[in-house]
């Protein structure tokens, strides 16, 4: 794919997003709807724009009729939950800001997640990077409706967020994207005019990375009536591209964006890559052969043609398809195909050049019109076929067709067969009104050939890989910003595997390693809600997401919320002491981790080298075959085993590329703490795991007994330990209120009687230990003599041959003792004499982990132990904090490993590093063989909520008073068809609310809880009753709650929300303060129903009651006097009545 020029490197399309009419969400989705000739236009919907209304009084004066006719009622549109609903807190934005915010930029920032996504790059991934963010945009109705905004609700947000440079900037700015910025408009050449610029700007290399596109909306009525008056739309709302009976263009809805890269980048990094842009080239008409301003240039198309293929040195023969500009006008279609007839000249006998156009599928979608069809174009290289044009009756005899050549894709084309040469290539055409021209070369990507995968199970042995797949677990992990996304999120997936050919996994192992690389590779996993799945087969994978859906527990399944803190690299190994072993511990991993496996293995042959043979760890560990069996108990077997499980279990992490910042441990754990921190070698960390244990063994069953207590050391020292410290003594501090006493057992017995006599709400709990360890009882048996003078060749200083470390990486951790209590510097040793006080003295654990957190070096724990026993400790340690740190287990008693230990996994790591790592270990490399199986793969599910503000007078223009608005229920926002909801704006500092003023509770000035009844009614009315109605309505109203008080001030003002859910019939009343992002309140909500009056009080239903079943009380005359009246009060939406109210004649 070289080309005359370097400078023109070609440039990758490598991630595709995309919006467009008819629910088409995704690339796939559009591919899908083009295949399929699937007529995606609609009328415009009634709650968006009423332009019959609108343009009444232009159809008045409008004799012939010709105006009326113009105006377009057809088109293509999003639905209007895709421009009213946004996440703002996703974006860290207020409501108030997120509602001033054009929701063309708004559903540029969401669909920019699902870019990433399709690209598989993480937001971590992007923040900082050189990316450049080029975005056309030719519509302005947001500008519309802010400017008519009143000017006591503008927000200091109002301005600045109606200007069209926030296409690019928002998105640059929340995404820390550091490369050029453009928002243009060249008009509908504008979002292939910013593929034009997005890669320039990686032939320069001003940026690595290019974000492009474009998008458009329609839902002002200046927009709509300003094309219909020119005449350049089709009133039918139909793009008749090339036809004979072509009337125009269709307005349309829509937004595109694409990633780009230098395909040398995107070949390197991996990345999965559509099709490969040659070159893009842009020019202007001039003038030179045009009667006025929008008419097209033939001349202008034509030099636009050869100056693009000339300077990529391109053959215009090898052009097999053009995506052509086709907006179905009668003027423009006969120029840009003629021009394209007479540049690429195909005589009758060569094949003839196939031209058509996406706006015969999706409408114009002006400021996207190019992105849409580069991205048409993206899916035809993807599926190799040229999908038909639509609405498509006869051709436009202007345009000379058979003496070009040229053919209008009228049925589906496939690709030639792939040849060894020449790989198909398509050219898109994209102009302007403005006299702006785009064309773009487009060719079909060819990777070069697959270098041979390297099995590195072997590692110079026999060939485990099958055996060890068996028993290998896999993981599936979901991360989103709310628990909402994430129970869509799965839902999503599930629905997606479910629809799963069977022969998608056929092969488990190879089907969901894959998908286990797309949710951890390719999506963000840093967010705070995770779903985590880890299972052995699609059977467990199922039951383990139907008990997600309905949330219940399941083994493997785990539910996890993240600390607020921004997790960072700052791990701490904690490696604990004796105690939490368990008989079998370790086997799983040792079955299916070969790392895990080695070193067990090498650990077991340096211990059989010391022991003699005596007893063998791999037989305690691995092999015995039943628990009665097993010494795991006895200290000489406890500790070794613990030592190795504890090695075993940081090679494996470290194998993952999972490093720890920071190293601490306690008691008996000290040991692999020191070899692992790069201060001990294996031969002198086993040797001191050796005598440490066969010592402290001698003293079991010698009258020790150890007891925890949940209290702080001066308590102990103060309350039970006066006068008896030569029989007991404080052990361990674990934390500020858990201690743990050592000493004589009747000693111990009796204090434990004692707190429970005298302190009766103190835990307490007798450890399963025959010893007295950190005591007077270890001064017995010649232990401290044996032990220094079995280690007096130990130096315990930093090793510096890297060869005898177990990882350099480790090695510069900051390790932290428990035996002094801090930080232990490199010129402290852990010679014999350190390791006797190891044996000897208190373990200060609490004042290991103070020290830790006063410097701030860790966010996350992790306890490398067969059990956890130091997350609660760690947890009271961290209580005077102002962050609580992640602490996470690698292993559970009795539980599956590999659950346990992915999980945790999953839980601390924000990165696709340790994941990528975690593959390589399984022989999994990354691939793109199958990318086809993930076209429909389910992305990013936001948390959505509407999030349209728009003024009254806006609404008004809009629907053309076709809906009435009441002053407390305001404006009925532009949500979906199953909920309904109004916005209303208080501020009690305005005439049309001063009366408000007067409802007065103390001091307090309350929303009067019979306008929340008001409010509900008016909006019932807007729904369910018609407006010519001559009936008088009747509102039911059933299972009204008060749940809170609306306190309205002078000094704040207050958005009032009125929902209903049209199905059931539920309503809800909330409110949240205007300038701040503060919480949602409910107020109120019931159930509601209509009928009219004159039903409810037929003969039929008044002869169901009695007047037997009532009772008089009173009676009389009432008269009803009703005069206009010009105030506005809180009773009535339309004519306000005074009513007065006069009884005579009354009895009672």
């Amino acid at each position: 794919m070289a080309t005359s020029n370097s400078r023109l490197e070609p440039v990758a399309i490598v991630g595709i997003a995309c919006e467009f009419a008819d629910d088409i969400h995704s690339p796939n989705d559009l591919w899908h709807a083009l295949d399929e000739s699937r007529d995606v236009g609609s009328e415009i919907p009634r709650d968006r724009l009423d332009i019959d209304s609108y343009c009444a009084h232009m159809f008045n004066m409008d004799n012939n009729q010709q105006f009326r006719h113009k105006i377009i009622r057809k088109g293509y549109f999003l639905s209007n939950n895709q421009w009213d609903t946004f996440e703002a807190s996703f974006f860290g934005l207020s409501d108030a800001e997120a509602g001033s915010i054009d929701p063309c930029h708004r559903l540029l920032m969401l669909k920019l997640v699902h870019l990433l996504d399709d690209a598989g790059y993480s937001i971590e991934k992007m923040h900082g990077s050189r990316t450049s963010v080029h975005i056309g945009q030719f519509s302005t109705d947001h500008a519309y409706t802010s400017i008519r905004m009143e000017p006591e609700y503008r927000s200091r947000f109002h301005g600045p967020n109606s200007l069209l440079y926030n296409a690019a900037a928002r998105l640059s700015y929340h995404f820390n994207l550091q490369g050029p910025n453009v928002s243009l408009d060249v008009a509908c050449s504008s979002s292939l005019e910013a593929v034009h610029m997005a890669v320039e700007t990686l032939r320069t290399y001003e940026a690595d990375v290019a974000v492009c596109g474009g998008v458009n909306s329609i839902y002002a009525p200046e927009s709509v009536l300003y094309s219909s008056t020119i005449g350049a739309v089709s009133p039918d709302g139909r793009s008749r591209s090339f036809s004979a009976d072509a009337n125009g263009y269709a307005k349309g809805d829509g937004l595109g964006l694409i990633m780009l890269k230098r395909l040398s980048d995107a070949e390197r990094d991996g990345d999965r890559i559509y099709c490969v842009i040659r070159d893009v080239l842009s020019n202007h008409d001039g003038s030179e052969d045009k009667s006025n301003f929008v008419v097209p240039s033939a001349a202008g198309q034509t030099r636009l043609l050869t100056d693009v293929y000339k300077r990529t040195n391109f053959d215009p023969q090898r052009i097999f398809y053009v995506e052509a500009h086709g907006t179905g006008t009668l003027v423009g279609d006969p120029i840009e195909a003629n021009c394209l007839g007479r540049f690429f000249n195909r005589s009758s006998v060569e094949p003839p050049l196939l031209i058509g156009s996406v706006k015969s599928n999706l409408g114009h979608t002006e400021g996207a019109a190019g992105i849409a069809g580069l991205i048409k174009v993206a899916m035809c290289m993807h599926h190799r076929a040229i999908p038909p044009n639509m609405q498509f009756t006869s051709l436009n005899p202007r345009i000379a067709a058979q003496r070009y050549n040229l053919h209008v894709v009228l049925h589906s084309v496939p690709f030639p067969p792939s040849t060894d040469t020449d790989p198909i290539a398509i050219g898109i055409n994209s102009f302007g009104m403005g006299g702006n021209n785009v064309h773009a070369i487009v060719e079909e990507y060819r990777p070069s050939a697959k270098k041979p995968i390297i099995n590195e199970y072997t590692n110079g042995h026999v060939d485990r890989r099958h055996e060890i797949e068996n028993k290998q677990y896999f993981i599936f992990l979901f991360s989103t910003k709310s628990r909402k996304s994430l129970k869509d999120q799965v839902e999503q997936f599930n629905r997606w595997l479910q629809k799963r050919p069977a022969c998608d996994v056929d092969n488990d192992y190879a089907f969901f390693q894959r998908i286990s690389q797309q949710l951890l590779l390719r999506r963000t996993i840093s967010y705070t809600h995770l779903a985590i799945f880890v299972f052995a087969n699609r059977q467990q994978l199922q039951q383990q997401l139907d008990a997600f859906l309905v949330e219940q527990t399941i083994s493997g399944l785990a539910i996890e919320l993240r600390p607020t803190i921004a997790l960072s690299e700052k791990i701490c190994f904690v490696f604990s002491g004796q105690g939490p072993q368990w008989w079998a511990m370790g086997r799983q991993l040792y079955a299916s981790e070969p790392v895990f496996t080695q070193w067990i293995q090498l650990i077991d042959n340096e211990m059989t080298k010391i022991n003699n043979g005596e007893w063998r760890l791999l037989e305690e560990l691995i092999e015995k075959k039943n628990e009665q069996e097993s010494r795991i108990n006895d200290t000489n077997i406890a500790q070794p085993t613990l030592f190795a499980i504890q090695v075993a279990l940081a090679a494996l992490l470290v194998s993952w590329n999972t490093y720890p910042t920071t190293i601490v441990s306690h008691s008996a754990g000290d040991q692999a703490a020191a070899f692992v921190a790069g201060r001990l070698t294996l031969q002198e960390a086993v040797r001191i795991v050796y005598h440490r244990s066969r010592l402290q063994n001698r003293n079991t069953r010698q009258g020790g007994r150890m007891l925890a207590v949940s209290m702080s050391e001066e308590e102990v020292h103060n309350k039970l330990l006066k006068g008896i410290e030569h029989l007991a003594c404080i052990a361990v501090i674990n934390s500020p209120r858990s201690v743990t006493l050592s000493g004589d057992e009747k000693t111990i017995d009796e204090l434990e009687q004692m707190l429970s006599t005298f302190h009766p709400n103190v835990f307490k709990a007798r450890l399963r230990i025959e010893n007295a360890f950190h005591s007077y009882q270890m001064d017995r048996f010649d232990i401290e003599k044996e032990l220094l003078s079995s280690l007096s060749d130990i130096q315990g200083l930093p090793l510096k041959d890297p060869q005898q470390m177990f990882n350099p990486k480790c090695a510069e951790a900051r390790l932290y003792s428990s035996v002094i209590g801090g930080e232990l510097s490199n010129k402290r040793p852990v010679d014999g004499q350190y390791w006797w006080t190891n044996v000897r003295h208190a373990v200060r654990f609490r004042d290991a982990i103070a020290s830790i957190a006063q410097n701030n070096d860790v966010t996350i724990f992790l306890e490398l132990s067969p059990h956890p026993v130091l997350a609660a400790s760690i947890r009271e340690c961290y209580e005077s904090a102002n962050q609580q740190p992640l602490i996470l287990p690698t292993l559970k008693r009795k539980e599956n490993e590999q659950i346990t230990l992915l999980t945790s996994l999953a839980q601390l790591t924000i990165s696709p590093d340790i994941w990528q790592q975690y593959f390589h270990t399984r022989n999994v490399s990354p691939s793109n063989e199958d990318e086809a199986l993930f076209d429909s793969f389910p992305l990013y599910a936001f948390n959505l909520s509407s999030c349209w503000y728009e003024s009254k007078e806006s609404v008004m223009k809009r629907l053309a008073n076709r809906i009435q608005t009441h002053p407390l229920l305001g404006v009925r926002q532009l949500t979906g068809q199953t909920t309904a909801t109004w916005r209303s704006l208080i501020n009690i500092n305005l005439p049309q609310y001063a009366f408000l003023k007067d409802h007065k509770i103390q001091d307090g000035i309350l929303f009067p809880a019979v306008a929340l009844l008001e409010i509900v009614t008016a909006g019932y009315q807007q729904l369910f009753l018609s407006s010519d109605s001559k009936e008088q309505p009747l509102i039911t109203l059933e299972e009204i709650k008060f749940v809170k008080a609306l306190v309205l001030t002078q000094h704040e003002l207050t958005e009032v929300f009125t929902q209903i859910d049209i199905s059931k019939r539920e309503w809800s009343i909330y409110s949240r303060p205007w300038s701040s992002a503060g919480p949602d309140c409910m107020h109120s909500s019931g159930m509601a129903r209509n009928d009219f009056i004159d039903s409810f009080l037929d003969q039929q239903t008044l002869s169901q009651y009695s007047l037997n079943e009532f009772t008089l009380h009173a009676h009389g005359r009432i008269n009803m006097d009703n005069t206009q009246q010009k105030s506005t009060t809180i009773l009535t939406t339309n004519r306000i009545l005074d009513t007065t109210w006069s009884t005579d004649d009354t009895s009672s």
